[in-house]
């Protein structure tokens, strides 16, 4: 039976389709946001570490990250990836809402109180750049309340723009100076199972290979004032913002120390607005957690 190999790979937009039009022949691919996932079917002379060599190869020369592999599961897990697609808006913010750059909107929480949040920006591939405000409230509070008010996090998120209700301000003007840039961390290195495991039986923790366990052993970490061990350098991605409010991403492959005090980016990982909406009515904040710990 030949065998079936999956790659994730992630990176700019432009260098993704320079990789794709390199591809040979019969590597079925599927478009996620951000990234690809390719899938292979290797011939009988054919082995795994070859096919992976080759990939890692083609990935480094066209300045894309290549983010590990897998045993795939075949047009089941391409059906599987397609359904849990995001449904990313492609205008930009500015256009969905009619909320410019560097103004604060208010938007619904699931307690039935309003967050509060300052545009920074936006693209056309469903990024969106937030500086989320601390401010709660049961109906919208103005701008002055809301450029007093303090940050929910060091630094602005970059958040997934599927849809999702906003209220504007009745009465607003620009809070923060654009065009700014925003670096995110992305942590180099790799924990094998057993340092998993070892983690998780230390924090009494079960189930790590599923999203609960995973974020439960995070929080338990963070508590705990513990980082993730064999990872002790990150790349960054900065988006830079424009006059206009629209977002250019920049990955900048070079490895970063970790360096005492904390004087890194926030991770590189966008979040869902759902997510966050949760946080400021009380659940568990994940986002700082990754923050403390990865």
């Amino acid at each position: 039976m030949c065998d079936r190999i999956e790659y994730f790979l992630l990176g700019p937009p432009a260098r993704l389709e320079d990789m794709r039009a390199d591809l040979p022949a019969g590597i079925e691919i599927v478009q996620m946001p951000g990234g690809l996932v390719l899938q292979e079917l290797l011939g009988q002379e054919d082995t795994r570490h070859a096919a992976i060599d080759r990939m890692e190869a083609r990935a480094s020369r066209h300045g894309v990250t290549y983010d590990g592999h897998g045993q795939s599961l075949g047009n089941a897990a391409i059906n599987i990836v397609e359904a849990g697609q995001r449904d990313l808006q492609r205008q930009t913010f500015t256009s969905r809402t009619g909320v410019k750059a560097g103004h604060g909107f208010a938007f619904p929480l699931p307690d039935g109180r309003m967050g509060h949040a300052v545009h920074l920006g936006s693209d056309r591939r469903g990024y969106l750049l937030l500086d989320i405000v601390a401010a709660v409230a049961v109906a919208p509070v103005d701008a002055d309340t809301l450029h007093s008010a303090p940050r929910r996090y060091r630094q602005p998120v970059l958040v997934w723009h599927t849809p999702f209700a906003i209220v504007p301000l009745k009465d607003t003007w620009q809070l923060v100076e654009i065009p700014r840039e925003v670096s995110f961390r992305s942590g180099i290195g790799w924990l094998d199972p057993p340092t998993i495991e070892r983690l998780a039986r230390r924090h009494g923790i079960s189930e790590t290979h599923n999203p609960d366990g995973w974020n439960a052993l995070l929080l338990a970490m963070a508590e705990a004032g513990e980082r993730l061990p064999d990872i002790e350098q990150y790349s960054t991605v900065t988006a830079r913002v424009g006059h206009t409010g629209l977002i250019k991403l920049i990955e900048d492959h070079e490895p970063q120390p970790f360096s005492p005090g904390g004087n890194w980016p926030m991770p590189w990982q966008p979040v869902e607005m759902t997510e966050l909406a949760a946080i400021l009515s009380g659940a568990l904040d994940m986002i700082a957690a990754r923050d403390d710990v990865t």
